[in-house]
Parts: C-alpha cells; structure tokens; sequence
C-alpha cells in the first residue's frame, strides 16, 4: 500500500496523536497525583467518572452515523448532521442534569458537587467536539482532529498541573479539563468550514432515521462506560476518596497502553471489510489470525512487566504515599491480554457485519463487571475492582472467541496464541519478579524485556519473518533508493 495513500496517512496521523495525547495525558495525572496525594487525586477522579458515565446520553450513538454517512456521500448527511447538533441542544443538558443528580442523591458533600458540575462543562463541549471531529472523519481527514486533540490535551494538561501547584483541589482540576475541551470546539468547527463541510438546518422528520441507525452504537457506548467507570464509582461509595486514588494510579498506568490496539485497529478494520466485500475468505482468516498472534505479542509482556515490578514502580513513580495502589497493580495489568486480543475480534465483527455480537458482548461484559463490583468492593477495595475488571475482560474476549471462531479455522488457533501469551507472560513475570528484584529498576526492566523477546521468540509469536519485515520497511522510509545500492 502506497505511504501516500489516505488510509496510510490517516493511520500515521491517528497513531502519532494517540501516542502524544497518552504520553501528556499520563505524564499529567503523574505530576497531579505526585502534588495532591490520593484523597484529592481519587475525589478528582471520581467525579470525572460520574460525568464520563453520563456523558453518553448526550451522543447516544449519533456520531458513528454521521461519520458513515459523510464517508458514503449519503444525499442527507449534512441535513442529518444538523439535526444530530439540534438534538445535542437536549441531550447535553440531559447529561448534566443526570450527573448532578447522582451526586444530590448519593449525598456527596458539596467539594464533590462542585467538582462534578466543574467537569460537566468539560463534557458539554466534548459532546459537541466530539460530532464535529467525527464529521472531518467521514470525509477521510483525521489531521485536524490528531492536532486538534493533542493540543487540547497539551492544555488541559497543563491547567491542570498548575491547579495542583496552586492547590486548588479536585474543583480546580475538574475546572482545569474544560480548557482542553472549549479549544476542540473551537478548532473542530473552525476545520469545519476549512474543508466546507456544511450543517444544514436540522429537521424533525430525521430524528426517527437517526434514532434507528444509532441505537446499536448507544448501547454499546453505555455499555463501555459502565463498565468502564462503575469500579470508581463503588470504590467511592464503599471504600471513599482514598481508595479511588490508589486505584486511579494502577487504573491510568494499566490502561495508558490501550494506545497500541488502537492504532492497530484503525488500519486493521479496513483491512478486513475489503477481505469480506471480496468474499476472500483465506485473505480475511490470514490477516486476523496474524493480527492475533501480533496482539499477543504486544499485551503479554506489558501485563507481566507492570503486574510484575507494581511495587517498585509504584513506589518509585508515585512514593510512599500511594503504597496502597500496589495491590491492584499486581492484578490490574491482566487485564491487556484480553483486551489487547480483543481488539482485533471486535475488528473482525464489526468488518463482516456482525456488530450486533459485539454490543451483545458488551452488554453481558457490563453486567458482570457491575455484578462484581458490587460483590468484591465493599470487602476487598482497588483490589477487587481489579479483580472485577480482570474477570470481565476475559468473559468479553471469551464471547468474541465464540462469536469469531468459524471464521478464524476454528478455536484451535484461539487456544494455541492464548496459551503462548500466558506462558510467555507466566516466564517473564517470574523473571521481572525474582531474578530482576536483585537488579537496580531500570536494568530489571531491560533485563525482563530481553527476556520477554527471547520468549516470544521461541513460542514462535515473534518470528524472524517478522523482524526482517520491519527492518526493511523502516529501510526503506528512512534511506533512498541510491543509498541503498550505495551500501
């Protein structure tokens, strides 16, 4: 495929933003965490939880539609993105009056309201930065949204560190994300009339075709959310604001790797929905079968490195003061596995028209997960939120497994790349644990990711192939054509 291609150059931008925007993102919370200490950092948290939860019923799944239909060149996609930015008029106070609502009736004292109704402004801009963004995607143009998204990153990150040296507690911080998100709106719609993409008046008679087409992308979004953020939501009503920040700590540095699969999947999916449009059947297992192994590759030395030096890492990163976010940092990171092969199953459901078995999934992963956490937090803490999360992610990569396994060859490659992954991860967590315990921390990460490699290597999920492949591709980027034959 050609670098200059628009999937290419899409791709490029969309990885690059996303690293960015995790590396600010996590750099952020580190440095506010550091400066506030775990009752601020988890009352923070925990009302930026309240309002990512309800933040859904300000989209309910509209911004997918709209995408599709500016990539189909539908007849009525700027009529029926007018009418999306009408509703949100609604719907957006819907989201903020549910929030406010959780915290009346939960009785939370008035340092967490303010902090609840300071994030509501954040996610009222989101919702509409966040259609908008889409728009440019359906017309195939997602550089204005990576820049877009990394600099308002870059401000709500800094606002916000500078409301923890201020010590302006978790109002302040909440206050501090609403810079980030008013500088999308602002740069979303002015990308807008860049590229002439027009809202027209909104009609009524619309409302009935939005509705159809996004309820199954509402439910799967309610579904993410939930289980998602339910955990921080139990922890506080059980366990309080201290243990949502030792929980907030192992929550941010497990889940700041989602990056990697989501890069992946964004030139994964269309990868897939070519292979099924042209009935290559082979061509569609060979590729999702090579995305697996390569995502059991990535997931399984991440979840055994940071379960494995949690305590260290922990201490070293975040001090004495966050000792308690050690326990669910030994078991938090099991959960990449499963998600990092997830990913590419939820790709190849979505690519062949079955996207309904995903939000299904979705769904039943909500329900355990909420389940769980009600079981396992009021006794056990972070820790049992982690547990919680760990045995839900299993159960939605179990679904998917059941879902995807006739298209796949069967559960025989399924079984196989699991079993690796938890070997190599059982290995190279042992190796990070014991052997790197006597080693200085940073010559024990070294240590165990050699190891890990070495692993990899020889139950055959990284193979030579593989590497002879990248070192050519980065060859051929980064030296010319005559150099080469220079050489």
């Amino acid at each position: 495929m050609s670098t200059d291609s628009p999937l290419v150059k899409n791709t490029i931008w969309l990885m690059m933003a996303t690293m960015g925007q995790k590396v600010v993102a996590f750099l952020a919370f580190y440095l506010i965490a550091r400066l506030t200490g775990p009752e601020i950092t988890g009352s923070y948290f925990f009302g930026v939880s309240v309002t990512s939860i309800f933040v859904v019923f300000s989209d309910l799944g509209m911004t997918p539609v709209i995408i599709r239909a500016l990539a189909g060149n539908r007849e009525d996609a700027e009529k029926l993105l007018g009418t999306a930015l009408r509703l949100k008029l609604f719907l957006v106070p819907i989201s903020v009056l549910a929030s406010l609502s959780y915290g009346f009736l939960t009785n939370q004292p008035p340092v967490i309201l303010g902090t609840i109704a300071l994030a509501c402004v954040a996610m009222s801009a989101d919702a509409f930065h966040l259609i908008l963004y889409g728009s440019l995607r359906g017309r195939q143009n997602l550089k204005p949204e990576a820049l877009g998204m990394f600099i308002g990153q870059a401000l709500s990150g800094l606002a916000g560190v500078t409301a923890a040296l201020m010590h302006w507690g978790p109002m302040g911080l909440a206050g501090a994300l609403g810079f980030g998100s008013l500088w999308n709106v602002f740069w979303a719609y002015k990308n807008l009339k860049k590229y002439q993409i027009r809202i027209l008046p909104g009609q009524w008679s619309f409302v009935r075709k939005i509705a159809y087409e996004a309820w199954p992308f509402a439910v799967a979004g309610l579904a993410v959310k939930v289980y998602s953020y339910i955990d921080s939501l139990m922890l506080h009503a059980y366990q309080g604001s201290v243990a949502v920040g030792y929980y907030a700590v192992a929550y941010k540095m497990t889940y700041a790797m989602q990056f990697l699969p989501l890069t992946f999947t964004a030139a994964l999916y269309p990868a897939l929905s070519s292979a099924y449009a042209k009935k290559e059947n082979e061509e569609l297992k060979k590729v999702f079968i090579g995305s697996l192994r390569f995502m059991a590759l990535a997931g399984f030395p991440i979840a055994a490195g940071l379960s494995a030096l949690a305590p260290r890492l922990i201490e070293f990163f975040y001090g004495q003061r966050f000792l308690g976010s050690i326990p669910a940092m030994e078991v938090l990171p099991w959960v990449l596995i499963p998600i990092f092969m997830d990913f590419p199953v939820g790709a190849l459901l979505n690519g062949t028209q079955k996207a309904h078995l995903k939000t299904l999934a979705m769904v039943v992963t909500m329900i355990i997960n909420t389940v769980l956490n009600f079981v396992l937090v009021p006794k056990f803490g972070p820790l049992g939120a982690a547990w919680a999360g760990v045995v839900s992610f299993w159960s939605l990569f179990a679904m998917g497994v059941m879902f995807t396994y006739g298209m796949a060859g069967g559960l025989r490659h399924y079984l196989i790349l699991t079993s690796k992954a938890l070997l190599g991860a059982g290995l190279s967590w042992c190796v990070w644990r014991y052997a790197g315990a006597y080693m200085p921390l940073p010559v024990s990460f070294v240590f165990g990711a050699g190891f890990a490699i070495l692993a990899a290597m020889g139950l055959r999920l990284l193979q030579i192939k593989d590497i002879k492949m990248t070192y050519n591709q980065l060859r051929s980027r980064f030296v010319k054509p005559d150099q080469i034959h220079a050489g």
